[in-house]
């Protein structure tokens, strides 16, 4: 997710009319991966969400657009600790391993006063539902369900009152960075596999497996025992005990729960599959259905929840339920990267090696994985997609295609086309991106989420158990799994396992914004009247290419008209988090020391450390 400014025009699934960032875009939806980073949720009410795609606010005035003058605000100290003393209000100043916190009043967020109090207030309780019970958000959370859902002065004098407002700042105490959008797409697909439906929709595989990176890092050779899905360390000889070997093979932990995804190979625990090995066998897992276009499982994927529209006219939801372990490795070369950094326009590919993009801090915010609506078959659309799956002359041909009689609902054009159907030229950008495909410079990992156990019941039984499906193609070694959720007019679940709010509800950085809390942002309206979103936001989601301190994918809501905004967004933008005026912790406090003993102070990874959410490491 690159942090420069720009409108990207995506045209509705059908009938695309191809430009070179439109072509970007789908570049980016072909080359994106690895979904949110997911927990296990908590129970959560059926509770209805607002609009699916909300309208934005009105463009302000100039003066209003303008960037209002913080209250200056005495810089932390590498520990955390002020440097002098707060004017009586503001909160304290600190830092953590990856973020500054910079108090501010109200009266600095552009536009606070103007925002919809009450669109905040119910995307606030819905956060509730999952930090009602833990200490602070208790009594913030009832004294929310006080207050009259009508009552706009009343609610921003809580937020005011109960929260201090902090400016959100990169390492170099830079406040700007990217904002993408993301959406729940709709498939089509079937119960059972035919040629027309050859495509699997996996649940959780029984053998993938959980290895804490404390205990990884322990020995290669170490006494594990299996505790549900946990392997977790063993007096040898005990019972259930077993003496493995432990090869992790270069892979990185999730950054929310450091664990491994892995499964056992013998007497070895190794990573778990590949996407390249999972489309070649038949997992133990169900199969919650079949689709029909493998690029639309794959926007599936990196979305992290959609729906899916089966043939007999019932409609499946399916939310995230775990990812392989996997980073997310979009193929894309820095030999040129003025010309691919022009070209590309929109969320899906952070450049490798040597670019830009590559060499600046770690937590530099990077292209989204989440991907535009599904893939628009224009033939330059097709030629960038064959690039990418490593035929390098752009020859457009589709992952071992269904039988001819199995019409697709969006028209794939062929490979044997005739060349008065193809453009005479490529555009000069596109051209640019294909040639820029065949490097072999990664992308930063992708998030390895945790295991995730709806407390809701299954609402409808799964197709099949296992069943190796129509091998992509797709070179992205990640791979998402889903489950079952039932359907309803609220939004699909979030990491935070609460129902996302279309135009409140953020994915972000779980190490630098807590999830479930209060975030405003000032960013641009992707709409062709392009104006200035000024609003109070809550962080209820994740993504695995969400990072850097002010980074954030935008829920745009359900369907095409979502989708469509969604890939037009990639804006500057700029973040401000509220804090409960009560919350204390280490890394507001003070420096806190590693967890091996006597180990050196340093600065904390999280802003609120959290057994579900961000595990301090």
């Amino acid at each position: 997710m690159t942090p420069e400014t720009s409108h990207v025009r995506v045209a509705p699934p059908r009938g695309l009319t191809m430009t070179a960032a439109a072509g970007a875009g789908l570049l980016a939806l072909a080359a994106c991966t690895a979904p949110a980073t997911r927990q296990p949720p908590p129970a959560v009410p059926t509770a209805a969400a607002t609009a699916p795609t909300p309208p934005m606010p009105p463009a302000p005035s100039p003066a209003a657009a303008a960037r209002p003058a913080a209250a200056a605000a005495p810089p932390a100290t590498d520990g955390g600790a002020p440097a002098q003393p707060q004017p009586e209000g503001l909160g304290t100043p600190f830092s953590t391993r990856y973020a500054r916190f910079e108090p501010v009043p109200f009266s600095a967020l552009p536009g606070w006063s103007a925002d919809s109090a009450r669109e905040s207030l119910s995307a606030f309780r819905q956060s509730c539902l999952a930090l009602g019970k833990k200490p602070v958000w208790d009594e913030l959370c009832a004294a929310a369900g006080r207050i009259a859902a009508t009552d706009d002065g009343g609610i921003r004098a809580f937020f005011e009152q109960r929260f201090h407002a902090y400016s959100m700042q990169n390492p170099d105490q830079s406040d700007e960075g990217v904002i993408t959008g993301y959406y729940e797409p709709l498939l089509e697909g079937s119960r059972t596999r035919s040629s027309r439906y050859p495509y699997p929709v996996h649940g959780v595989p029984a053998d993938l497996l959980f290895l804490d990176a404390q205990v990884a890092a322990a020995g290669k050779r170490q006494w594990l025992r299996l505790d549900d899905r946990r392997l977790t360390p063993a007096a040898p000889g005990s019972p259930g005990a077993r003496q493995y070997d432990v090869d992790m093979g270069g892979l990185t932990p999730g950054i929310r729960d450091k664990r491994y995804r892995v499964r056992v190979e013998g007497s070895r625990i190794v990573p778990y599959w590949s996407r390249q090995d999972i489309e070649r066998r038949a997992l133990d897992a169900q199969v919650l259905a079949w689709v029909n276009d493998a690029y639309a499982l794959y926007s599936l994927q990196i979305q992290g929840s959609g729906k899916i529209r089966l043939a007999s006219g019932e409609t499946l939801r399916v939310a995230y339920g775990e990812q392989n372990g996997h980073p997310f490795l979009p193929q894309a070369s820095s030999a040129d990267t003025a010309t691919v950094g022009a070209a590309i326009k929109t969320r899906g590919l952070a450049l490798g090696g040597g670019s830009a993009a590559a060499t600046s801090s770690a937590l530099q915010p990077v292209a989204s994985p989440r991907a535009a609506p599904a893939i628009q078959r224009d033939p330059d659309v097709a030629r960038i997609i064959a690039a990418l799956q490593g035929r390098g002359n752009g020859t457009p041909a589709r992952p071992a295609a269904p039988s001819p009689a199995a019409a697709m609902p969006v028209a794939t054009p062929s490979a044997a086309a005739s060349p008065a159907s193809r453009p005479a030229a490529p555009d000069p950008d596109v051209a640019a991106i294909i040639a820029a495909l065949g490097g072999k410079a990664p992308a930063r990992p992708a998030a390895n989420p945790a295991p995730a156990t709806p407390a809701d019941a299954s609402p409808a039984a799964p197709a099949a158990m296992g069943g190796a499906g129509q091998a992509t193609g797709i070179p992205d070694p990640s791979y998402v799994f889903f489950r079952l959720i039932p359907d309803g007019p609220q939004g699909p679940l979030g990491a935070l396992g609460v129902p996302l709010t279309a135009g409140r509800s953020i994915a972000v950085d779980p190490r630098t914004t807590p999830l479930g809390y209060p975030v405003f942002v000032s960013t641009g309206d992707p709409s062709p009247a392009a104006g200035t979103v000024n609003r109070l936001m809550f962080a209820q989601d994740t993504g695995g290419a969400i990072r850097g301190t002010v980074r954030a994918d935008y829920f745009w809501g359900f369907g095409p008209t979502a989708g469509d905004r969604a890939a037009r967004m990639k804006e500057t933008g700029r973040m401000w988090l509220l804090l409960p005026r009560d919350l204390q912790t280490a890394a507001m406090t003070a420096a806190v020391r590693t967890r091996s003993l006597g180990g050196p102070a340093v600065l904390a990874e999280c802003v609120v450390p959290d057994p579900d959410n961000c595990v301090e490491q």
